[in-house]
């Protein structure tokens, strides 16, 4: 079996600073504590998280691309 080596978070990277994160509530693929995690991680440390947990999204739902579009034009201003 081969090793995954894994960077630690936060490790000589550069990381945006920007995260617009979206998990389907009907997702059967991930359960909700990854992308909970994920954000709680990322707001920890500094970063500003857009999350939201999309209610009755499928993991292949559509979620909403003109609020996304608006918040790129809103950090990017």
């Amino acid at each position: 079996m081969k090793k995954i080596f894994v960077i630690p978070f936060g490790a000589c990277l550069s990381v945006t600073p920007h995260w617009y994160i979206r998990h389907g509530a009907r997702d059967r693929d991930t359960a909700f504590p990854v992308p909970v995690n994920f954000a709680t991680k990322l707001q920890n440390a500094g970063k500003d998280v857009n999350f939201l947990l999309a209610w009755n999204r499928p993991h292949s739902g559509y979620y909403a691309l003109n609020e996304l579009f608006q918040w790129i034009a809103g950090i990017t201003k």
